[in-house]
């Protein structure tokens, strides 16, 4: 508090002081008759202590003003340290508003206006105040002054926030990615706030579709699958393949860095990786090329999704397996579109960072391909928080000076087989994270039971996840009333940490009141 009253009580005093020598030199020019009246000059004598007690009086009420100032300015300004308001004028009426709630109005003074200054450590308020004198009225002063300002630190804890958003083919209709840039935007900034390399705040991108992308640059980091080590690798070959050997025999694709999922049920679990272990490690992403149009049809079968090279078998040969798991067919050939990345064409994952401008190209480069797993970027969200490897960034889960937070979104519901044609083919759906459904790695060959399957293994990682003590944001934009709604429901932290999103705009204000939400949680009073 400044201003503690000494100046102005110094001014009252001298003030007082003046008039009572005026008073004094007034009585004296009536006292022509100097012989002394007793009276007279004990009333002369007692006009300065009548001053000086009037001063203690008001002086008193005046501090009494001022302390009930200084206590107001605490209230609003530690609602003003947790608060989310950026903009000048709302951070001065909330803080008008705290001081007016805590200030006993006793109508004997006047409040000036408060003055605000918010830094990323500090909320400083100050407000002055003219009293009402009460006693010093009859020597002509008829108010004094008060100051008092406080100064709040902020205490800012740790914030480690991932954000897990679906990338899928549909997001690329109607805007909705564009939508999603921006609202993404929105946040980071929010969160950030004015910091470009904040000390005590990280957060991580993970882009998802029917797989995630890791990033290319991991392929030496001791956890991806290059020596074909997993029950899973090699699947889709004839005899087994390493996936980086049928890499190689094109001449114009290479691993872009996207994974497929371990087996169940470590596709649910944050276990580490373990170079003795090769289901522990992530197998790389192939999309085979699948059979050629013209058997297909002549054999019954609908179109096949992803036919990128000429099978090099004759079209009497309707053996649509053998055609699709030839290993032959990829040496020395130049594939157009995405081929082996098909469904899983999309921006690597970010892992956590405080550069805010890392994190906004990253969102800037996102982009809308492929079908929704939503488990497979729930899992990679996890491993982006957690302190163990594959991803290390994040500190551990009992660290209490940091609070972790994933917030996900989805555009639609698990679907590897339903929303892009009939698919009455020997695969059983389209490819993805979790190969193709006739391969049963999802504990059924049947298109339904494996999204419900999703479905089942989504939930159980959202309860994995909340037990490690993160914080669960879900966002479901432009869907209808239905499963998937309830399924994001019940994966929130709570009821009011999901958020439905029926258009755009909707959506922004829902990222902006979740970036407004979480810079809160960083304050702590």
């Amino acid at each position: 508090m400044s201003g503690s009253g000494q100046d102005w009580r110094r001014c009252v005093l001298t003030a007082a002081r003046q008039k009572g020598q005026r008073l004094a030199e007034r009585f004296g020019s009536l006292a022509i008759d100097r012989r002394g009246t007793i009276a007279m000059v004990f009333g002369l004598a007692m006009i300065p202590f009548a001053v000086a007690t009037a001063t203690a009086i008001d002086y008193a009420r005046a501090y009494l003003v001022q302390q009930r100032m200084l206590h107001s300015l605490d209230a609003a300004a530690l609602a003003l340290a947790a608060s989310s308001h950026r903009d000048a004028d709302d951070l001065t009426q909330v803080a008008r508003s705290f001081f007016e709630a805590n200030y006993p109005d006793d109508g004997s003074s006047t409040i000036g206006e408060i003055s605000v200054t918010v830094d990323e450590s500090t909320v400083t308020l100050s407000v002055s105040a003219s009293v009402d004198t009460a006693l010093l009225q009859v020597v002509g002063i008829e108010a004094v002054s008060v100051a008092a300002t406080t100064e709040v630190l902020k205490e800012t804890k740790g914030a480690e926030i991932v954000l897990v958003l679906d990338n899928t083919g549909s997001m690329g209709n109607g805007g909705k990615l564009s939508a999603l840039k921006q609202a993404t935007t929105d946040l980071v900034n929010i969160v950030f706030g004015n910091q470009e390399e904040p000390e005590l705040l990280k957060m991580g991108l993970v882009p998802f579709s029917a797989g995630v992308n890791v990033g290319a640059d991991k392929v030496n980091s001791g956890w991806i699958d290059v020596d074909a080590r997993s029950s899973y690798h090699g699947l889709n070959f004839a005899g087994g393949a390493n996936v980086f050997s049928m890499y190689a025999m094109l001449s114009n694709k290479s691993w872009n860095g996207c994974v497929e999922a371990r087996p169940h049920p470590l596709d649910v679990l944050d276990t580490p990786p373990d170079p003795t272990n090769g289901d522990t490690l992530w197998v790389p992403y192939f999309a085979p090329d699948e059979p050629d149009d013209y058997p297909a049809n002549r054999a019954g079968y609908s179109r096949y999704w992803n036919n990128y090279l000429d099978d090099g078998v004759n079209n009497n040969n309707l053996d649509m397996d053998y055609r699709q798991r030839r290993k032959e067919k990829y040496n020395g050939r130049y594939v157009s579109g995405a081929g082996p990345h098909d469904s899983c064409s999309i921006a690597p994952l970010t892992p956590l960072t405080n550069v805010k401008a890392d994190l906004l190209d990253a969102v800037d480069k996102m982009v809308a391909n492929g079908s929704t797993v939503i488990p497979s970027g729930l899992a990679w969200g996890w491993r982006v928080l957690s302190p163990t490897p594959p991803f290390t960034e994040g500190v551990a889960y009992d660290d209490e000076e940091y609070r972790k937070v994933l917030v996900l979104l989805t555009d639609g519901m698990n679907d590897i087989g339903s929303n892009r044609g009939p698919l009455n083919s020997h695969n059983k759906s389209f490819y993805s994270g979790y190969g193709y459904v006739s391969q049963g790695r999802l504990g059924t060959t049947n298109v339904s039971a494996a999204h419900q399957e999703l479905d089942a293994r989504t939930a159980t990682l959202c309860e994995n996840i909340k037990a490690t003590g993160i914080t669960v944001y879900t966002i479901t934009f432009q869907l209808a009333d239905g499963p998937i709604k309830d399924l994001m429901r019940d994966c929130a932290s709570g009821p009011e940490k999901y958020f439905d999103s029926p258009d755009n705009a909707t959506l922004r204000m829902h990222f902006n009141a979740i970036g407004k939400e979480l810079r809160k949680l960083r304050i702590s009073k």
